[in-house]
């Protein structure tokens, strides 16, 4: 009986031996074919731009009435002048003036004086349509196209950061420069102070939009440090 036993898992193990590369080579065709899908999908990839070795973006495609292109350093300059960031970006020119007093706490604590969104944003594109017609908007200095200026001639929308005490002295200026109001509303629940954002709209001369922006930013604290009336740029300016 030993003998049988033997040679019965003896004859077992061979059997399994032959069965096993059979079952194998099944998934070698899979395997090759997983590999091959995986070398297409990344051949699919963005190409790769060979003047600066970086990907060309396919996500987003930009309008054909978007353009022309904003020079970065005007958005540089239009920055220096408010004492803030500036985010340049194909036609558009962001330009964020962080508040930097009073401190602005959420109701758990966090103090949110960091965070771009509690600031004032200011954005801008060339006011044009297909570098040919001059887009005919509300606003100020040339903003209906008459200006003499129409190379730097912005259309620009966005919003203030205020306290509520802020929000008539801030509407003045506006009126004065013929700014459109377009909404006024809360953006957080809880915080202290309470902040409302202020959205609006232009178009006009780029150099004077800013100026006018600046004299409406004035008259908030945003400048002030936390301990004084200095009006003057702290970890927020440049």
């Amino acid at each position: 009986m030993n003998k049988l036993t033997k040679l019965s898992v003896v004859s077992v193990l061979a059997i399994a031996m032959m069965i096993i590369p059979i079952t194998n080579s099944g998934k070698v065709p899979n395997i090759l074919a997983q590999s091959q899908s995986a070398t297409s999908q990344k051949e699919s990839q963005p190409p790769a731009d060979s003047a600066n070795n970086t990907q060309v973006g396919q996500v987003f495609t930009f309008n054909e009435k978007s353009k022309p292109v904003n020079d970065p350093k005007k958005c540089a300059t239009f920055v220096s002048e408010l004492k803030g960031k500036a985010i340049p970006d194909y036609n558009l020119c962001d330009v964020v003036v962080y508040r930097q007093a009073p401190e602005i706490t959420r109701n758990d604590g966090l103090v949110m004086n960091n965070f771009s969104g509690i600031g004032h944003y200011i954005e801008m594109v060339p006011a044009v349509l297909n570098n040919t017609n001059i887009f005919m908007g509300n606003g100020s200095s040339g903003g209906n196209g008459t200006g003499n200026n129409t190379g730097n001639l912005k259309a620009a929308f966005g919003e203030f950061a205020l306290l509520d005490s802020e929000v008539i002295p801030v509407r003045e200026v506006m009126q004065k420069y013929d700014w459109t109001e377009t909404s006024l509303h809360h953006h957080l629940l809880g915080e202290t102070p309470k902040i409302l954002f202020l959205h609006w709209s232009v178009t006009g001369d780029g150099n004077e939009l800013i100026k006018q922006a600046k004299e409406m930013i004035m008259q908030t604290s945003t400048y002030q440090n936390l301990t004084g009336n200095s009006k003057t740029p702290s970890s927020a300016g440049p």
